[in-house]
């Protein structure tokens, strides 16, 4: 009993250090109790527990608005994210310096963003319910994606409780895609983006590995997929963390957003984008424009 008493006992005093009380979410609680009492983790585990902040809250003063999506662009070796106001794409390096403002025309409310390959990406539109694929050239400063290849998928609802997350899956040629809540979902959607030359019938279906009952964040504002592990790690902002699932749906380890866990000295406030690097670095952007990256501890 003590092994897992003492943790949840250091993270309620963390929480109301300085006289403040934060709301703790009963799920935070059960997750740190069975994450600190279950089978020794997987090898090739990203094992989030053990992550630590090394860049916190870099404002990226030359953007005012909000910094949504986040996607990590191997043949560059950098970040593309964009914002779901004023309507732009923008490059970043690895560090959180700001390298490109592509001001794109033909879109409204973007809110997911992810590299396909080459200069192929996806973009989702939240209101318009509407997946978009586009071509950004190394050189872009403008696009025009009014004719664009595009899908809208009606989920029914909430226009601000739609598509608000999108990770590439290359090995299966197929868009992972999550819904914000009411429900929470994560959708595949097969046959749009395919790098393959040959015509497709489209498909969406739920993810069959992610059960609701395994979907314990209140919302999900983002998500990305490891090809080399095919793990997959989910952004909540409601709940602050990021939760890393095995290829076959079974939750492993959890990344605090909370001031105190991952050595936050505040709490993220807002985190609506998450990549991760081919060194397995994890990067979180949070609105209005601060940028933050995580590295594994040092054994």
């Amino acid at each position: 009993m003590k092994r897992y008493l003492l943790p949840a006992a250091l993270v309620l005093l963390l929480l109301v250090a300085g006289g403040t009380l934060h709301y703790l979410h009963l799920d935070v609680l059960l997750w740190q109790n069975w994450k600190l009492n279950r089978q020794p983790m997987p090898a090739q585990a990203f094992n989030l527990g053990r992550y630590r902040v090394d860049i916190e809250a870099l404002p990226i003063p030359e953007l005012d608005d909000d910094l949504s999506a986040l996607t990590y662009n191997s043949d560059s070796d950098t970040l593309f994210g964009l914002l779901n106001g004023e309507p732009l794409i923008v490059e970043l390096s690895l560090d959180g310096q700001l390298l490109r403002r592509i001001w794109v025309e033909g879109v409204s409310d973007m809110e997911g963003l992810t590299h396909i390959g080459g200069n192929r990406y996806v973009i989702a539109e939240e209101h318009r319910h509407r997946l978009l694929q586009i071509e950004i050239a190394p050189d872009a400063v403008e696009l025009d994606v009014s004719g664009a290849p595009s899908l809208t998928i009606d989920l029914g609802g909430d226009d601000n409780k739609s598509l608000e997350g999108l990770s590439w899956d290359e090995q299966h040629q197929r868009l992972l895609v999550v819904k914000e809540r009411d429900p929470l979902q994560a959708l595949v959607v097969t046959g749009f983006a395919n790098q393959d030359s040959g015509a497709s019938a489209i498909s969406i279906s739920l993810e069959p590995t992610l059960s609701p009952d395994r979907l314990f964040m209140r919302d999900l504002s983002s998500l990305t997929l490891d090809s080399q592990t095919r793990h997959l790690l989910l952004l909540s902002d409601q709940s602050h963390m990021v939760v890393e699932y095995g290829a076959d749906g079974t939750p492993l380890s959890l990344l605090g957003l909370w001031r105190g866990m991952s050595g936050l000295r505040r709490t993220i406030p807002q985190a609506e984008g998450l990549a991760i690097d081919s060194q397995r670095r994890v990067y979180v952007v949070s609105e209005p424009n601060l940028f933050y990256r995580f590295i594994p501890a040092k054994e």
